[in-house]
């Protein structure tokens, strides 16, 4: 009776779990990684958190370098693996993603440093308990409410000590660091709250006066904190230079580079610029002890101008015998200069005058403007620079051939060695990006990745942004995972948006690729590369967002089979003009799966409008989208596709239609 009654209980439990759809894991939850990051050159094990975990598969690293050597204990809320850290990684931020055999997660931040990893320590809350630490070290800990950490430090006269503090870029949470450097009697000797270059994160550096202890002090600004106010604070004997000049330079060539510290003291190095353009590329010091994080130096293709002093009036210009396009480089040196550079132009050209100083770690809060020979002014601006509101951004078209005047100063007249500027003055380029909308409202991570079922498939929308580019693009996607495929072929020169079909053969292995997703012109006369540019945020509050990166790689992962899928039946008629048509959506369900799925429209092509999405109910196998076209509707023939989600009862499944073809033409009769 016993024997009957538990197998009895074992079928209904298995018949539940399938019912529920538990046996279906799905996008899982990454909420941090201990510790926050590693030293390059070596391993270190690691523990992944989240939810969802349990069918763990892997590491998607958005950087070269990385590898998982063995995976430990696997659990539903953690995971311990072992990675690698090839010794030739840049220190800094990377990001990584997890993926299970069910889905991708968001990404999360993964530091990089120099030195070995050191626990903080219990209780170390009070100067007489302060935490002994060495040189070359850097230090993982977390600040709570309140919370203030102490460490002891011995040092020789004339050492130099240097703190660099990890906190807000980490990701967790809007912690904003605060590290200074004590004697033994309690006095600050430095400090560091915000920076320009790391934004609330600080570096601070103190050279010892005498033998002896000191101590180091990190807290938050304002005394909060919390159990995610997680830091990894560095201290060493490096060099940390706030900015560098000039901060940029031509591919291919060399160029002497002034490292330049927040007191002023410099150093200088004769720096081999790689041959490939790099906007953000970094870069660090090969003759001092190196900081643990780099300097921006813009690489591009054109020539640098540099000032020379003095140029603070339009008649003692510095002039710019070089070809356009160039950059314009120097420093306000002091409280009230100005600087000035003569450059010839032509009638009709379109120039962009690109400034670029707090991007590049610079306190400059630069006006640029362009004047005629008579100092009529042309075109100004104050703020507007992009990612950094604060540098400057101006367009203008030349109105006659002759001589002109570029003009830059600080908006409240400050200056110093390291205020530099570098104004990059280029003629309008043609240029071609594209980028996934944001689904969800104050958050950019939701479905930013493609996570492809076998046997099915994965949409999402790009919207494309064209500057003096027209004309027809095919879409490029080398290192697909095996099995995947993009079904997306060619954007229509006239289009401003178009969804992107992924699809996994059913015996498709699962794995995963990151993908540099490219679009190349089908004229082979045109050179313009379109490029991915999806900008996430790292760290935001509501509507204020504190840290944001930029990615232009795809990451795209074959995942277990869906639950369900989906078909849109063609319709058998056209849609005209000023006319409607219902699109009816087919869904299939394995057995066993009853919950509701909700169906996207991905895409619309121009002058159809519908319903962004519609519900297929509880073990219902239909929805219906209206589609209304308005007057001006072109005729052709449209891929639509419809994007399901639904929760297989441990979070979220995807799963998307094929393309399935609809035409668009005029109404029969008017």
């Amino acid at each position: 009776m016993k024997s009957s009654l538990f197998s009895l209980c074992v079928r209904l439990t298995v018949a539940l779990l399938f019912c529920c759809g538990t046996v279906h894991a799905a996008y899982p939850t990454f909420t941090g990684t201990k510790p926050n990051g590693g030293q390059r050159g070596t391993e270190l094990t690691l523990t992944l958190t989240g939810d969802k975990l349990a069918d763990f598969e892997g590491i998607i690293f958005n950087s070269p370098g990385f590898a998982m050597k063995s995976v430990g204990k696997v659990e539903a809320k953690s995971v311990e693996c072992v990675i690698s850290i090839d010794k030739d990684v840049l220190p800094g931020n990377h990001s990584m993603r997890i993926r299970t055999k069910s889905g991708v997660s968001h990404a999360r931040q993964f530091f990089v440093g120099p030195f070995p990893n050191v626990e903080e320590k219990e209780a170390n809350n009070d100067f007489d308990t302060a935490q002994q630490v060495g040189f070359d070290q850097t230090i993982e800990g977390v600040v709570q409410n309140e919370d203030v950490d102490y460490f002891k430090i011995t040092a020789k006269k004339g050492q130099r000590i240097s703190l660099e503090a990890d906190g807000l870029r980490l990701g967790y949470t809007t912690f904003d660091p605060y590290i200074a450097i004590l004697d033994k009697d309690r006095f600050e000797k430095v400090n560091s709250d915000d920076t320009i270059l790391h934004r609330q994160d600080g570096f601070c550096s103190y050279v010892a006066e005498e033998d002896g202890e000191y101590f180091i002090l990190m807290r938050e600004s304002s005394y909060r904190g919390g159990g995610t106010s997680f830091y990894r604070l560095h201290v060493g004997s490096f060099r940390r230079p706030e900015v560098v000049y000039p901060a940029g330079g031509k591919a291919g060539t060399t160029a002497k580079v002034r490292f330049i510290e927040h007191d002023g003291s410099t150093f200088e190095e004769d720096v081999a610029i790689p041959a490939t353009v790099d906007e953000n590329y970094m870069i660090y010091s090969k003759t001092e002890a190196a900081a643990p994080s780099g300097n921006p130096f813009r690489i591009m293709p054109f020539d640098n101008a540099m000032e020379v002093e003095p140029n603070n009036e339009q008649a003692k210009a510095t002039p710019v015998t070089l070809g356009e396009p160039f950059a314009l480089n120097g420093i306000i040196e002091a409280p009230g200069d100005v600087d000035y550079f003569k450059v010839t132009l032509k009638k009709g050209l379109k120039v962009e005058l690109q400034a670029f100083a707090q991007l590049l770690g610079s306190p400059l809060d630069s006006v640029v403007g362009i004047y005629d020979s008579k100092g009529k002014g042309i075109s100004s601006n104050d703020d507007g620079g992009g990612r950094r509101r604060l540098d400057s951004k101006a367009t203008v078209t030349i109105p006659a051939d002759g001589d002109y005047f570029v003009r830059i100063t600080d908006h409240l007249d400050r200056g110093g060695p390291n205020y530099v500027y570098r104004i990059e003055m280029v003629a309008s380029q043609p240029s071609l990006t594209f980028a996934s909308p944001q689904y969800v409202v104050n958050d950019t991570h939701i479905r930013q990745f493609i996570a492809v079922p076998k046997g099915g498939r994965y949409a999402t929308l790009v919207n494309v942004s064209r500057s003096n580019v027209s004309g027809d693009y095919k879409f490029e996607t080398p290192n697909m995972p095996k099995g995947a495929k993009l079904l997306t072929d060619v954007l229509p020169k006239d289009l401003p948006n178009i969804p992107l079909l992924f699809e996994a053969a059913p015996d498709a292995p699962l794995g995963h690729g990151l993908v540099p997703i490219t679009l190349k012109s089908v004229d082979p006369a045109v050179n313009v590369v379109g490029t991915l540019r999806q900008e996430f945020d790292i760290v935001r509050s509501g509507n204020v967002i504190y840290y944001t990166e930029v990615q232009d790689q795809l990451p795209v992962a074959v995942v277990e089979e869906a639950p369900y899928s989906l078909e849109i039946i063609k319709p058998t008629t056209p849609l005209v003009t000023s006319g409607v048509a219902d699109l009816k959506v087919v869904a299939k369900r394995k057995e066993g799966f009853k919950a509701p799925i909700r169906v996207f429209m991905i895409w619309k092509p121009p002058g159809v409008s519908c319903l962004g999405e519609q519900t297929i109910p509880e073990g219902g196998t239909e929805c219906v989208f209206n589609l209304d076209a308005n007057a001006a509707v072109p005729a052709g023939k449209w891929n639509f596709t419809v994007m399901g989600e639904a929760d297989a009862g441990n979070g979220r499944i995807y799963n998307a239609s094929p393309f399935c073809e609809v035409t668009t033409g005029p109404a029969y009769l008017s």
